[in-house]
């Protein structure tokens, strides 16, 4: 090979081509981490570790793989290794769907609506106050019997999920038409969970600052 030098031409020393050879063609060193990495797979070595989406300096719970709508690996108590993943999302869910019927329920209480039946009996009731009122009326046992008769409905359903059914957690066949597009209705079921987690975390705070003032406060509650 002969390497133009000013006006003349010259031939490398045998060492210098040589030492050169290997960065004329790079190609192959560019896939070595892939091929190391198959390599290692093939040895049996463990893969890197995935970090949570929700919290990128922790690892991923081995549990919170992706498959529940809405996981982005949040669990920093390590609870997905003591409880079924499947009992905890259903527990979710179902406070969830509670707090957001409480959220709404609780300020159009404070704003003068009333069940019912009920306007006489709690017309000067607020939200705050609403639970020692029903319990002094009785109406108390009212409530409490329609939710005893939901937890025995759901019951059944709940341990079929346990038990390995085809139900997943928080199902109960009340689609409203939407499964017959399952695009949507994994849109509609992602929207669930995620204002589900904020109404827990929107009524936390609600009754906490209203119960700062013992209820005198009202709506919007500062």
């Amino acid at each position: 090979r002969c390497i133009p030098r000013q006006l003349g031409c010259f031939s490398p020393p045998p060492m210098l081509a040589f030492a050169s050879s290997p960065l004329s063609f790079s190609a192959p060193a560019l896939a070595r981490p892939a091929a190391a990495l198959r390599g290692a797979a093939s040895m049996g070595l463990a893969p890197p570790v995935e970090k949570s989406q929700a919290l990128p300096f922790a690892e991923r719970p081995a549990k919170l793989d992706g498959t529940l709508v809405g996981d982005v690996g949040f669990d920093p108590l390590g609870l997905s290794n003591i409880l079924p993943i499947e009992w905890m999302r259903e527990a979710e869910l179902k406070h969830g769907r509670v707090c957001m019927l409480a959220v709404v329920g609780y300020i159009v209480v404070d704003k003068g609506l009333r069940a019912p039946g009920a306007e006489k009996l709690v017309a000067a009731t607020s939200s705050f106050t609403a639970h020692d009122a029903a319990v002094q009326s009785g109406h108390m046992w009212a409530l409490l019997l329609a939710c005893g008769l939901f937890e025995i409905v759901g019951a059944g359903a709940i341990a079929s999920t346990l038990n390995g059914g085809d139900r997943k957690p928080g199902e109960f066949a009340l689609t409203g038409g939407f499964d017959r597009d399952a695009a949507k209705l994994e849109r509609f079921k992602l929207a669930e969970i995620k204002h589900s987690r904020l109404a827990m975390m929107a009524f936390s705070g609600l009754v906490t600052q209203d119960a700062l003032s013992h209820g005198a406060t009202g709506f919007p509650y500062f």
